[in-house]
């Protein structure tokens, strides 16, 4: 936790400057990392959150003064993107971009390997290279799309955290956005206070494209660490990775909470406090996009309609964006006035704010 040996608190944070804390906070050297949702324990998310709604009523503060993060990003990104940037600013520190195309070398992740291909630099050589630069690195790595028993071990992104002597923040991988999932978990919960026995409905919507599964599995899995009640509602074909479900429901068990899968949109959104739309890949087609596509030409019906959102009480409406309008939900319910998507996306600033915080 943020307060250490001194008994400040994290939330202590917003009320003073970086002039003004502690030198075992001021100057500490322990290295924090947010790569996974299991990086944080119970006390910290709560922590988290509640900083959040503190940096959230009371305004920015120079707190980060002098501190520099660098983004790296692989695929595109508007949100996570902005948002970590205008952070940095507000809390008085600054951001630069770092591009794949044009300024970083095409990077070798592989352990004790013999160098002979088209990467000219080893992962561990641009991680600690950076670190002598930056206060904190955040990376969105690709999605490769090939095999998902490989992909799903986010071998850059851990790359970067074990050599790095900074913290390394996961801006979406294969397996985890762990970032877009606290912004989701302060959104609902600033409209129910408390998550424990709330029904989530996580409904998968038909989507061309095939978007990764690093949101699904990170609102799941901190959805279950909240104690929510989780309809999980996707076709057949479209489930999660294995071992994220069975953490999940280690998870919602410990907590009091449930977590069910469901092959029906509409039993699957039925009585719901929240639904929340999100299209993923199918693992089971993971290295064969042509045959998803025939898979999906069947379940155009995996839309969210004002007709669906009605029959299950009007739940608030949740999406991170971007989101193929009319096509996975419609503008009536996008527009309508259940809809959090907006505000999803503007509590993404805030929560950005609280981590750099706990992690800097």
């Amino acid at each position: 936790m943020a307060g250490g040996g001194t008994g400040l608190k994290i939330t202590d944070l917003i009320k003073c400057s970086s002039e003004d804390l502690p030198l075992e906070h001021a100057g500490r050297t322990r290295r924090r990392q947010l790569l996974y949702n299991s990086d944080l324990q119970d006390d910290e998310i709560k922590n988290i959150l509640e900083l959040t709604q503190r940096i959230k009523d009371r305004g920015p503060r120079d707190l980060l003064k002098g501190k520099t993060m660098g983004l790296i990003f692989q695929d595109p990104s508007l949100r996570t993107r902005v948002s970590f940037e205008v952070a940095m600013i507000q809390l008085g520190g600054s951001c630069i971009q770092l591009r794949t195309e044009g300024d970083l070398y095409a990077l070798e992740a592989s352990a004790e390997t013999v160098m002979d291909g088209s990467a000219p630099e080893h992962v561990k050589d641009s991680a600690r290279t950076l670190s002598g630069y930056l206060d904190a690195i955040g990376i969105r790595a690709s999605r490769k799309g090939n095999d998902w028993a490989s992909d799903r071990e986010d071998v850059l992104l851990n790359g970067y955290a074990e050599h790095a002597t900074v913290p390394v923040i996961n801006l979406q991988s294969h397996m985890a956005h762990p970032c877009q999932a606290l912004g989701d978990i302060f959104t609902m919960q600033s409209k129910v206070r408390s998550l424990a026995g709330r029904s989530l409905s996580l409904t998968w919507m038909q989507n061309p494209a095939s978007p990764g599964l690093g949101i699904p599995h990170s609102l799941v899995l901190l959805a279950a660490r909240m104690g929510m009640n989780i309809k999980l509602a996707h076709p057949q074909g479209f489930g999660l990775d294995e071992e994220v479900m069975q953490e999940a429901q280690e998870h919602a068990s410990r907590m009091g909470g449930k977590l069910e899968v469901i092959h029906d949109i509409e039993e699957g959104t039925q009585g719901a406090d929240f639904v929340y739309a999100r299209s993923w890949h199918s693992l089971r087609c993971y290295d064969d996009p042509d045959r998803e596509a025939l898979m999906k030409r069947s379940l155009d019906h995996w839309i969210v309609t004002q007709e669906l959102i009605s029959a299950s009480s009007s739940a608030w409406v949740m999406q991170p964006l971007p989101v193929r309008r009319n096509l996975s939900v419609t503008d009536e319910v996008l527009d309508g006035d259940r809809s959090l998507i907006y505000e999803q996306a503007k509590n993404r600033l805030h929560v950005q704010k609280a981590l750099l915080l706990h992690l800097l």
